[in-house]
């Protein structure tokens, strides 16, 4: 820990991180401002006092650590837990919200209209809506990977199948015109859950990268012959797809 204990950019990152996945928290606790005793005024006040607290932070962290009066190991420890908890929290929160019908629900007003004059929002919530059990297999994936998340030992595998989730909800967020809402927290759960992923990004390497498979293969005198092979998938595909194309015109 004395590399992370002694970087500025470490504690800056990971305290700026902590606010930006807080605030996300925050903004789902107050459910768009229908909660009577958790009013828009108080959301949006904990959500500015928490990124202001997060922008001093890590430079009074730093300042305080160099002088040796605070142990830097607890205070990571305890912003690690927390970023964890409020990513748990609000991943779960959105799985459970489909098991009671809070989610993918379109209006009957809405759903008769032809499809033509449907938004990207409300197409993108009757097509996920038609299958029930879809639904179902979204929210335990969200439950189940959130609950790993709140332990060491399963922490990256939680972040990992979490950003798989993530990622492809963030883009269906921006191309789908959903709103902002939406997308603001797609998007702060993404960061979080990567910057979880950042934490092990040098065992990442190894495992992916640098650890030979155990896979028997075709054995090629030429290195070009091999890589020619290897690329004639990818040239052969797209071929193939051209002489589809060409049978219907």
């Amino acid at each position: 820990m004395l590399e992370q204990s002694t970087s500025l950019s470490k504690k800056i990152s990971t305290s700026l991180t902590l606010g930006i996945v807080f605030s996300a928290f925050v903004l789902m606790l107050g459910n768009g401002g229908n909660i009577s005793w958790f009013p828009p005024i108080i959301v949006f006040s904990l959500v500015g006092i928490s990124l202001l607290v997060t922008l001093l932070f890590p430079f009074i962290w730093h300042y305080l650590e160099q002088k040796q009066k605070v142990e830097s190991d607890k205070i990571y420890g305890f912003t690690y837990s927390t970023i964890r908890y409020c990513l748990a929290f609000n991943i779960a929160s959105f799985g459970w919200k489909k098991f009671y019908g809070l989610q993918f629900i379109v209006p009957t007003e809405i759903a008769s209209l032809p499809i033509n004059k449907l938004s990207g929002e409300w197409l993108t919530w009757f097509y996920f809506g038609h299958s029930q059990t879809f639904g179902i297999i979204v929210a335990v994936i969200q439950i189940g990977s959130g609950y790993l998340l709140l332990f060491r030992r399963t922490v990256l595998l939680g972040s990992i199948i979490l950003f798989a989730l993530l990622a492809n909800l963030t883009l269906i967020n921006v191309f789908y015109q959903m709103n902002v809402g939406a997308l603001l927290q797609s998007v702060v759960l993404t960061i979080g859950v990567l910057f979880l992923i950042s934490l092990d990004y040098k065992s990442l390497v190894d495992f992916f990268l640098k650890t030979k498979s155990n896979l028997p293969s075709l054995s090629f005198n030429s290195v070009f012959v091999k890589n020619i092979v290897r690329l004639s998938a990818i040239v052969l595909s797209l071929l193939f797809t051209i002489y589809l194309k060409s049978l219907i015109n």
